[in-house]
């Protein structure tokens, strides 16, 4: 089936995060505009709300979506592939942009419920559908059990590193990425 339009260019899509990472770290989450994201990246607002329709989404792309553009990581064992992905979701985590993110666009996915189911469409899911798939790979590969709950090791994987950098303000960091899945790992083993 045909597309309508023209392609969208992928240089102005990383403008227009670039300039959010920018502006965050600037003016903070609750001063961050759609406007001034549009001004800074040189486009048009209809340019920026076609691609994202809500300055959360914007937000939630731009600090914690930019691993979709790396392709998931095939050592052939999960635990290194495991260890390479947790490493970009630390680098993420602990990035000044998502520091003065977090906040806020916490309090808005609250709020709104379509909002939340938005996230979670857009951005989470297919990132879940990623990892669930080297998951199941480790699966055929006999690394996990059959019966392991692939869900809750990618909640664990992900939750984990979520909840020491935004409740417990504790670090996360390379060694604490390792141990990590070293625990996931041995706890969903074939045995």
């Amino acid at each position: 089936m045909p597309t309508r339009g023209r392609p969208r260019d992928p240089a102005i899509s990383e403008e227009i995060l670039t300039a959010t990472r920018d502006l965050l770290v600037e003016v903070g989450y609750a001063n961050l505009s759609m406007e001034a994201v549009a001004a800074r990246a040189g486009v048009s607002k209809p340019t920026l709300y076609l691609r994202y329709p809500t300055r959360a989404v914007l937000v939630f792309e731009s600090v914690f979506g930019k691993t979709k553009a790396r392709a998931i990581p095939d050592h052939g064992s999960i635990r290194a592939d495991l260890q390479e992905a947790y490493d970009w979701l630390v680098e993420e985590f602990t990035a000044p942009e998502a520091r003065a993110a977090i906040a806020g666009l916490l309090a808005e996915i609250a709020a709104s419920p379509e909002l939340a189911q938005l996230i979670r469409t857009v951005v989470i899911g297919p990132e879940y559908g990623r990892v669930r798939g080297q998951l199941e790979l480790a699966q055929a590969r006999g690394e996990i059990r059959a019966d392991a709950d692939l869900d809750l090791v990618i909640d664990a994987f992900i939750g984990t590193a979520f909840v020491r950098v935004t409740l417990l303000d504790h670090s996360v960091d390379h060694a604490y990425s390792k141990r990590l899945v070293d625990l996931l790992i041995d706890g969903a083993r074939a045995r």
